[in-house]
């Protein structure tokens, strides 16, 4: 899968997507959210975030995007982040992912 990685996502994390084969691409640091918006659609990628303004589906609605992938583990470890990121990946198809708005938390997922 294409993701495009928001600044606030762990080097573990960034580590884990690359040996796992997926295309990541990291946004400059203090990029703007609608900067990366603009961008996750240009590159037609999936945000990886734990930016909450993501999961507001009224400023960022899930079928303008190839995906919004919001993480909401606290506190963000890379070990439970990496474990809970395999598992959601495991688990949906990338035609599963399109067009939604998924809240990763530690022990599952929710898909909006």
């Amino acid at each position: 899968m294409r993701f495009l990685i928001d600044e606030n996502i762990r080097r573990e994390v960034i580590d884990f997507l690359k040996s796992a084969g997926h295309d990541i691409l990291v946004v400059a640091r203090g990029l703007e959210d609608e900067k990366i918006a603009q961008m996750a659609k240009k590159t037609k990628r999936i945000i990886l975030t734990h930016d909450h303004h993501f999961a507001n589906i009224l400023t960022y609605p899930p079928k303008s995007y190839l995906g919004i992938i919001r993480i909401k583990i606290h506190p963000p470890t890379a070990t439970v982040i990496i474990n809970a990121l395999a598992s959601l990946l495991q688990k949906l198809t990338y035609d599963q992912i399109q067009n939604k708005l998924i809240i990763l938390e530690k022990d599952g997922f929710r898909i909006r």
